[in-house]
C-alpha cells in the first residue's frame, strides 16, 4: 500500500471525544488509523472566540438574508469557515477526509483530493427531519449541496438511501460513490440467550434515542404495554433522552448517558448485554449507530421502515422493519409472534453475523484499506 497522509478535519477532537455526531468522528478516525493510514486532525478552532463570533454573525446574516434554514449549508458560511483552516495545516498531507460538514467541503481551500463522508443528503432531510425552511433557503441550501458533492473526489455514504440521492439527486459518479455503513461503539460482542425469556416469560426491550417524539419513544411504551395486556412481562429500559414525558413516568428511565465518561459508557454497555431485545419506532433515521450497537450485543431489533434503516434491520435476520403507519400495539403484536415463534435465538444468531461481517468498525477499516489500495 502506497503511504499516505490523510488529513481529519472535525469540529471536536476526533482522537477523544466518543459523543459527538454519536461517536462518528471518533470511530471513523480511529478506523482510519487502525487500517495502517497516516491521519491527523485538521482542527480550525470551533471552541475560540473569534470562530464563535464569527460563526454568531454569519448566522445572523444567513437568517436575514434566507430566513428559517440551515446555515452550514450555505456559500457564505461555508467561505466563513473555510477561512478558519490555513493551508500550511494541509502541506503535508495528500488527502482530506471531511466526515459530515458540507460548509467546510466547499470551503476549504485545497486541491487535494477531498473525501465527504454523510449519512443524508440535504434534499433527503427537507421535510424528513427539517421543517419549515423557506424556498430561499432551500435553493441555496441544494445549491450547497451540489457544490460539495462536485467538490469531493469521492462521496462515501452510510446507507444505500443515501448513496441513491448523492448519484441521482446531485450527479455524482456511481464510480466514485461508496457506502460505508457505520459500526458499533462497543468494546466487543456478546453471546445471547433466550433461555430466560421462555423460562421467565418475560421481556426486556431496550429503546435509546435523544429526541423522544422524532425516535417514536410513545409508540416503544405502547407496544411494551401491550406485550403486558397479553401475559408476556416486558419491561421497557428508557435511555438517551433527558427528560421524560409525565404520563411515560412508571417506565424504566435512565436517562441521558455520556459515552466520554468511563462509569456512564459502562452503564450503557450494560443495559445491552441485559436486555433480550432493541425497539426503535423511529420517524425519520439517516441510518443510526445504535443498530450497529443492538447487533454486536445479538439483540433482535425492531424498527420502522425509514430512511438507511434498511442496510441495519433486515427482515428475518436479525429483526424486522414495520411501515412508519405502523403503532405501538403493531410493534407489540409483531413481537408477541416473534416469541410465541421462538425466532429471537435465530435473529440474535443474525445480529451477530450481521455484525461481524459488515457493521463493526473493523470493517469499516478493512475497507477502507481497500478502497485507499484501489484509488491510491
Amino acid at each position: 500500500m502506497k503511504k499516505i497522509k490523510i488529513g481529519y478535519v472535525s469540529p471536536v477532537n476526533p482522537e477523544e471525544d466518543r459523543m459527538a455526531w454519536s461517536g462518528t468522528y471518533y470511530n471513523t478516525f480511529h478506523a482510519i488509523r487502525d487500517a495502517g493510514i497516516d491521519v491527523k486532525w485538521i482542527s480550525y478552532g470551533t471552541n475560540t472566540f473569534l470562530f464563535k463570533f464569527v460563526t454568531f454573525i454569519t448566522k445572523c446574516a444567513y437568517r436575514l438574508i434566507y430566513g428559517k434554514g440551515s446555515s452550514e449549508h450555505s456559500r457564505i458560511m461555508a467561505k466563513v469557515h473555510g477561512l478558519f483552516i490555513k493551508r500550511s495545516q494541509l502541506e503535508d498531507c495528500d488527502v482530506v477526509f471531511i466526515p459530515a460538514q458540507i460548509d467546510m467541503v466547499v470551503g476549504i481551500r485545497t486541491n487535494l483530493p477531498i473525501i465527504y463522508y454523510a449519512d443524508g443528503t440535504f434534499k433527503k432531510m427537507i421535510n424528513y427531519q427539517w421543517f419549515g425552511y423557506t424556498q430561499s433557503a432551500i435553493r441555496e441550501g441544494e445549491k450547497t449541496e451540489l457544490l460539495g458533492i462536485a467538490k469531493a473526489k469521492y462521496n462515501f455514504r452510510s446507507s444505500q438511501w443515501a448513496a441513491d440521492s448523492t448519484i441521482k439527486d446531485y450527479g455524482a459518479p456511481e464510480e466514485n460513490t461508496y457506502i460505508f455503513p457505520f459500526g458499533a461503539d462497543v468494546p466487543q460482542e456478546r453471546k445471547f440467550s433466550s433461555e430466560p425469556i421462555y423460562k421467565n416469560k418475560s421481556l426486556k426491550l431496550l429503546f435509546s434515542g435523544k429526541e423522544w417524539e422524532r425516535k417514536g419513544g410513545n409508540i416503544a411504551v405502547d407496544a411494551a404495554r401491550y406485550l403486558n395486556g397479553i401475559g408476556i412481562k416486558t419491561t421497557i429500559f428508557i435511555v438517551g433522552v433527558k427528560e421524560l414525558p409525565k404520563q411515560y413516568s412508571g417506565d424504566k428511565f435512565i436517562g441521558y448517558l455520556d459515552k466520554n465518561n468511563g462509569k456512564e459508557l459502562k452503564k450503557y454497555l450494560k443495559l445491552y448485554s441485559e436486555c433480550n431485545a432493541f425497539i426503535l419506532p423511529t420517524r425519520a433515521e439517516c441510518a443510526g449507530i445504535v443498530f450497529a450497537e443492538a447487533n454486536s450485543y445479538g439483540m433482535p431489533i425492531f424498527a420502522t421502515d425509514t430512511g438507511g434503516i434498511g442496510n441495519y434491520v433486515i427482515n428475518g435476520v436479525n429483526g424486522y422493519r414495520l411501515p412508519l403507519s405502523a403503532t405501538g400495539k403493531d410493534f407489540g403484536k409483531l413481537i408477541e409472534k416473534v416469541y410465541k415463534n421462538r425466532e429471537f435465538s435465530q435473529l440474535s444468531k443474525g445480529a451477530l453475523k450481521t455484525y461481524s461481517e459488515k457493521k463493526n468498525w473493523k470493517s469499516w477499516s478493512d475497507n477502507f484499506r481497500n478502497f485507499i489500495i484501489k484509488n491510491f
